[in-house]
């Protein structure tokens, strides 16, 4: 008798464990990146990014084993424009500063600048703790590490003046290790669709490399530029998620 009234226990408990567990998960959200710290300052080449406001994409997925703690995965790329006129003088005024002898660019020569994207490809899996406050609002919070695959802008700077000619450029692809933390929430319209809303924080490391070619009148080498400085930026989104 005892036996059975443990057998029922059990059933039962296993019962109620799958009226509260957690439903996986697959999401695709849309949002911006706001870059901080030294990613975003501006006024040092080898410790700063000169970033600015861009914006962010994510494929996220939740798999929850047992009710309301879960495995997270996250596909995500990001994109930040670099600040031109900051990056331009900082470039000038290194220039000056560093080739042997001296050279004193006057403002009125030709500057040719093309500048693109900070981009990174975000590749994260970690723990994932999810709360079901209703039946369709649910509060998830997430911290996932993985690598970070990060492409520098392809800054290109020439400089034209007097019969001389100056030209600049960078390009330094490199993979990092990079983190996530944050938190969001899921709203269900239905059985499987739900409004999904997030705020993270994500963190990797960023190299780069500045090369200064300096001819036709300028015949002295400004040495290259190592810089390496860590991407910091918050990452606000929304999008869609589809529970399974």
């Amino acid at each position: 008798m005892r036996k059975a009234i443990w057998i029922l226990i059990f059933f039962l408990a296993a019962g109620s464990m799958q009226v509260i567990a957690q439903q996986n998960f697959a999401s695709i959200s849309f949002g911006a990146t706001f870059p901080q710290g030294d990613y975003a300052a501006t006024g040092d080449l080898s410790s700063n990014g000169y970033a600015k406001t861009g914006g962010a994409i994510k494929f996220d997925a939740g798999f929850f084993p047992v009710s309301y703690f879960g495995i997270g995965g996250s596909f995500s790329f990001g994109s930040n424009y670099a600040s031109r006129d900051s990056l331009i003088k900082d470039m000038v005024s290194y220039i000056e500063a560093n080739t042997p002898g001296g050279i004193d660019i006057p403002e009125d020569a030709e500057i040719l600048y093309g500048s693109g994207f900070w981009n990174y490809i975000n590749l994260f899996l970690g723990p994932l703790f999810s709360i079901r406050a209703s039946q369709k609002l649910y509060f998830d919070f997430r911290a996932l590490g993985g690598l970070s695959f990060i492409r520098p802008p392809d800054q290109e700077l020439r400089i034209t003046y007097d019969g001389n000619s100056i030209y600049t450029h960078t390009s330094h692809n490199n993979v990092a290790f990079g983190l996530t933390a944050g938190g969001g929430i899921r709203y269900k319209f239905n059985t499987n669709l739900a409004l999904k809303l997030s705020a993270d924080f994500v963190q990797t490391k960023a190299k780069n490399t500045y090369t200064f070619d300096l001819f036709q009148g300028v015949v002295d080498e400004v040495p290259p530029i190592d810089a390496e400085f860590h991407i910091r930026t918050v990452e606000i989104t929304a999008g869609l998620a589809y529970s399974f």
